[in-house]
């Protein structure tokens, strides 16, 4: 099986940025690094925060691909390709839709004046730089642009290095005997989700006709529903044009008819959305300031591609439901098990749970040592787990910078995660237990960090289960990635 995941716009960055987290905590389907994960993303607005965000912690993770942790851990177990370039914009800097569009080529004719009727002055000349600001009608003309004909009969995106490379290694995949499982996530509201969703659907599916047709390639999508609100200020309002979600449910209602016609170019939809709009609480037109919390809805789009990755094969016309069971929050019973390709199960209370201990622990408990050996503060150190797997190597390494910015924002993401319902609790991870300030780290929390949940993994049991140095599976020499192995190993519930 090989994977691939497309994000488009900033509803889909945030669902890559949840889904990467999940398979940090070992939740794909894969079995010990044997399949590969394919990340790409789209959007015409490259600056923009929320894309910004979740690619850092995708990044890492991509680093985190040459420590040396050992066989037979969930932990860090898919193998992370990202695109080249990673990020694909359907616009070039610094154009407009006329520029596009070659309207001073139809000016006058009956195509341009057509054109002049169906979009606005405004709608023609602002810069796409900061991407469609909220308008499907405009993005669906410069993706169809994109996506059409040129005068040779050849795709305009032929010969272009991201889509090729993409191509390319789902046919090697293919032609290797796996099947390719495609997954794509944004919104169906907004401006560039809305447009490059079912464009970049079609668009596939004519690329890789054969193998759709032959049944070893099949295209999945999280399609996000209305789940936030914002209000402009008045100076943002003249500023330019502008995202105005008032419009969010008509441009729904309008997509989700498109969407029920049976050529949609999916072989499987997962809508999610929410029917209590979270307010944001600063708006942004978009580049680096649109930078939106974790939200409760993109873990859901991020459990979909879960989903549609663990499934074997197209069972035919079928509509799954997954709600919660109280009103007022969600916990770990409202959350389905992750099938994994050997047929086994395994539950997202349990992997995340062993994940959060281990970052906690990493944060609280072996960073302060870390930094204070760095700063000559502690002059020797002689705990065995820091003289048998770290003594003598330098930590200012990139694998030790990129591991403690990962756990930054998987923190971030968790804190955001806890508290993204208006009036609904996130009941995952106890929220008074993982803070980020070391000062107010009450040790006895770190037992039950996972809401309902006992692991009778003390902090003393901890540094006891540490400082034994007895790992799992086999014998491991030195080094940065072997000692997160072990200390991995080591929250593991009892």
């Amino acid at each position: 099986m090989s994977y691939y995941f497309i994000s488009i716009g900033g509803s889909g960055a945030k669902v890559m940025e949840s889904l990467t987290h999940l398979c940090a905590a070992g939740l794909m389907p894969n079995k010990e690094k044997l399949s590969d994960l394919y990340v790409m993303a789209i959007d015409p607005d490259i600056g923009n925060g929320n894309l910004k965000r979740s690619s850092t912690a995708l990044h890492c993770l991509n680093e985190f691909q040459s420590l040396d942790i050992g066989r037979g851990t969930s932990l860090f177990k898919t193998n992370v390709k990202l695109s080249r370039p990673f990020i694909w914009s359907p616009t070039e800097a610094d154009m407009n839709l006329d520029d596009i569009m070659s309207y001073q080529a139809y000016r006058g004719t009956s195509i341009g004046n057509l054109y002049e009727v169906l979009y606005t002055q405004e709608e023609r000349s602002t810069m796409l730089n900061e991407g469609f600001r909220g308008r499907p009608a405009i993005g669906a003309a410069v993706m169809a642009k994109k996506a059409g004909l040129d005068k040779s009969n050849k795709l305009n995106i032929a010969n272009d290095q991201a889509w090729d490379n993409l191509i390319h290694a789902i046919q090697q995949d293919v032609k290797n005997g796996q099947e390719a499982k495609i997954f794509l996530a944004g919104s169906v509201f907004g401006g560039t989700g809305a447009a490059g969703v079912p464009t970049v659907a079609r668009l596939l599916r004519s690329m890789l006709k054969e193998y759709i047709d032959a049944g070893t390639a099949r295209i999945g999508g999280a399609l996000i529903l209305p789940f936030f609100s914002f209000t402009p200020t008045e100076q943002d309002k003249a500023a330019g044009m502008y995202a105005s979600s008032e419009n969010f449910l008509t441009n729904t209602k309008a997509a989700l008819k498109y969407y029920a016609m049976k050529d949609s170019g999916y072989d499987a939809m997962y809508f999610i959305g929410d029917s209590q709009l979270t307010a944001v609480d600063k708006f942004s037109i978009g580049a680096a300031s649109q930078n939106n919390d974790a939200h409760i809805v993109d873990f859901y789009g991020a459990l979909a591609a879960l989903d549609f990755y663990s499934e074997k094969a197209d069972s035919g016309q079928q509509c799954a439901y997954i709600s919660h069971m109280a009103d007022d929050r969600f916990s770990w019973n409202d959350l389905p098990d992750i099938k994994l390709e050997d047929g086994g199960e395994v539950r997202i209370k349990d992997a995340i749970a062993q994940f959060a201990r281990f970052i906690f622990a990493y944060v609280h408990l072996v960073k302060p040592v870390l930094s204070d050996l760095a700063s000559g503060k502690i002059k020797d150190y002689k705990y065995p787990w820091f003289r048998d797997f770290l003594a003598g190597l330098s930590i200012d390494t990139t694998e030790v910078r990129s591991f403690e910015a990962y756990a930054e924002s998987f923190a971030t993401w968790l804190d955001q995660l806890e508290h993204s319902g208006n009036n609904r609790r996130v009941e995952f991870i106890n929220p008074n237990a993982f803070t980020s300030q070391p000062a107010d780290v009450v040790p006895e929390h770190f037992a039950t960090l996972a809401v309902d949940e006992d692991s009778k993994v003390t902090m003393n049991e901890l540094w006891h289960r540490l400082c034994e140095g007895k790992l799992q599976d086999e014998e491991y020499t030195r080094g940065f990635g072997r000692f997160l192995r072990l200390l991995y190993d080591s929250c593991a519930k009892v």
